[in-house]
């Protein structure tokens, strides 16, 4: 008797699932559907953006390719064209590549500007606008001593990895100025800090030699 009750039972529970399917069998399909479909978007988009970093990196890497080539204009042309505009990392390397080829180029007002699109952005690690800024200073030979040392200044006045080179960069600044004073007090000072590299130190000793020699 029990068995009866319990088929009649399982018999019911079956009529009463297909009739909640039929109610909402559209429901539910369209439901399946939906999520089916944001799976295979979101396997889509995956897709889409490896693709579209495959792109932007291969787009730096041959301008890269053409800058160490001394094609320069055609570097320039690629690194300014750049389709990673919206990519943090290979957008700042095309900055960094740009001034490069810029420099190649002896376009060094451009060059200037390049490493300044760097420096100024404030969404940058503050590492690499002291580079920027390092570099555009290192490599220009067009500015005045006021220019230079202004644009130094922020790396020379804060604890940073270049502080150090920042400082020595100076010391040149201060020779190519014929500030010849300001070089010898920077350059021993610089010789008293504990944390100069070995290979530094060279430098600076040579560099000091050389005016010991002279006097």
């Amino acid at each position: 008797m029990a068995d009866i009750f319990d088929e009649v039972s399982e018999d019911l529970r079956q009529d009463q699932i297909l009739k909640v399917w039929k109610k909402y069998s559209k429901f539910i399909i369209g439901f399946i559907i939906l999520i089916i479909i944001s799976v295979l978007g979101f396997q889509g988009y995956k897709s889409w953006n490896k693709n579209q970093l495959n792109i932007k990196s291969e787009h730096f890497f041959n301008a890269l390719e053409k800058l160490e080539e001394k094609k320069f204009n055609e570097s320039k042309k690629l690194f300014l064209n750049n389709p990673s505009k919206d990519s943090y990392g290979y957008s700042m390397l095309s900055n960094f590549g740009l001034a490069e080829s810029n420099f190649k180029n002896k376009d060094i007002e451009k060059m200037i500007l390049n490493y300044q699109t760097i420096y100024d952005n404030k969404n940058i690690e503050s590492y690499y606008q002291y580079l920027a800024r390092f570099l555009s200073v290192m490599k220009d030979n067009k500015s005045s001593y006021q220019q230079l040392h202004d644009r130094l200044k922020p790396i020379l006045n804060s604890p940073n990895k270049l502080q150090i080179l920042a400082a020595e960069l100076e010391i040149i600044i201060f020779i190519r100025f014929d500030m010849i004073k300001k070089a010898k007090e920077s350059l021993k000072a610089l010789l008293s800090r504990k944390e100069i590299s070995l290979e530094q130190k060279n430098r600076l000793i040579l560099i000091n030699k050389v005016y010991e020699t002279n006097e």
